[in-house]
């Protein structure tokens, strides 16, 4: 055995060593994940992409590693790629790059294929996490290695012997496999970062071989960088919008940003809470009011914001309630009697604080005297450090 392994480091050594880093890789994450209590994080230490909550009841989430830290942060994307979720899904993919990988290497130079691992483990993910998913798992380096072969079997008659039409249709079957099982979801397969590994692969080897598939390639990875800027800064996402709103440290510098996020994506109770909570702490209660009604509208079952919209209630003057009466029946309508009673507008009011860290007497704190305290109080929330594995969850996407 060690004999046959010391033949194929021989013959291809940076194949080798690219499975056997990412052996190791799998056997460091399962120790760690045996020594802590909390386990769902570790892949996120040793530098996957995981999707993220930002803590307590907040329903921001969201791939944090990549929205918010250090430029070389894009990083983290090809290193996912060395991650697997289990031996299994580990065994397939270094058995598949084994068989394929030796047939690259040695018709290529040792930086060529070098650089053909780098794009191949980033370039198939890409699309992946524009669809919202966290992939892992060198499969798409294995599907690029497909596609190059698919087109190198033409020129070379040792890729043809090692790689037969029975291999090839098997590799295809096996693709397709995959996307049954995914719309059936039995499994989470990442079938989009598989055929665009298959792509990726073909446009190389066609590269090689042909002068307008050089003029393909250049143009291609020249778009790279765009993508992965935009991946970083994804403007069109409201939970991207949220955290950039939950990292400052004044909630009044966050209110543009929850603003842009309640806008593209109304359902993210937490944020109305927040935009409600700096208008509260402003002492202008009505416009709290309007923003927890009009929260309310899209997250009918939110417990949290139904007794803020009590709570401030309670807080409102009495010469603005006629106002916030007209608010509730311009959102809700023909149910303005059903939500005035359960938000308590027929009772008498009883402050108990919107979002404070200590309630208020009952019939002991004006609204002047509670909003003059707010004005003085800072955000409680902690933000969130991408290197922190507190709130971490991890995405499967295989």
């Amino acid at each position: 055995m060690f004999a046959a392994l010391r033949r194929d480091f021989r013959f291809a050594p940076v194949t080798f060593s690219l499975l056997a880093a990412s052996v190791a890789l799998f056997i460091a994450v399962e120790l760690a994940r045996s020594r802590i209590e909390d386990p769902k994080g570790v892949s996120h230490v040793f530098g996957m992409v995981v999707m993220l909550h930002f803590g307590g009841d907040d329903d921001v989430s969201g791939p944090f590693a990549l929205w918010d830290g250090p430029w070389w942060r894009w990083l983290r994307i090809p290193a996912s790629a060395f991650h697997h979720a289990n031996v299994l899904h580990l065994f397939f993919n270094v058995s598949t790059l084994w068989l394929l990988g030796p047939l690259l290497e040695r018709r290529m130079r040792r930086a060529a294929y070098l650089a053909f691992w780098f794009f191949a483990s980033l370039v198939p993910l890409l699309p992946e996490y524009f669809l919202g998913t966290t992939p892992l798992g060198l499969s798409g380096v294995a599907c690029a290695m497909f596609g190059w072969c698919l087109i190198e079997r033409q020129f070379d008659s040792e890729v043809e012997r090692r790689l037969p039409e029975q291999a090839i249709r098997s590799f295809w079957i096996f693709l397709f496999a995959m996307l049954i099982l995914t719309a059936f979801d039995l499994l989470h397969i990442a079938n989009v970062a598989h055929f665009t590994g298959v792509a990726y692969g073909w446009l190389n080897a066609r590269a090689a071989h042909h002068r307008t598939g050089r003029r393909a390639w250049v143009a291609s990875h020249a778009l790279l960088p765009v993508a992965i800027y935009l991946l970083l800064h994804p403007f069109w996402n409201a939970n991207y919008h949220a955290l950039l709103g939950r990292r400052v440290e004044d909630l009044s510098a966050g209110v543009p940003h929850f603003r842009e996020a309640v806008r593209r994506d109304p359902a993210l109770p937490q944020v109305w809470l927040s935009l409600a909570d700096e208008r509260a702490r402003s002492g202008d209660f009505l416009a709290a009011w309007r923003l927890a009604i009009e929260g309310l509208k899209h997250n009918r079952s939110n417990g949290a914001l139904m007794e803020a919209a009590r709570q401030l209630w309670a807080m409102l003057p009495d010469d603005e309630r006629k106002e916030a009466r007209e608010t509730l029946q311009h959102v809700f309508a023909g149910e303005t009697s059903e939500w005035s009673e359960r938000l308590r507008m027929t009772e008498p009011p009883v402050l108990k604080g919107l979002l404070s860290d200590e309630p208020a007497g009952a019939g002991q704190t004006s609204a002047e005297e509670d909003a003059a305290k707010r004005r003085g109080r800072k955000r409680s929330s902690k933000p969130v450090d991408p290197d922190q594995t507190d709130s971490a969850a991890e995405g499967r996407t295989l």
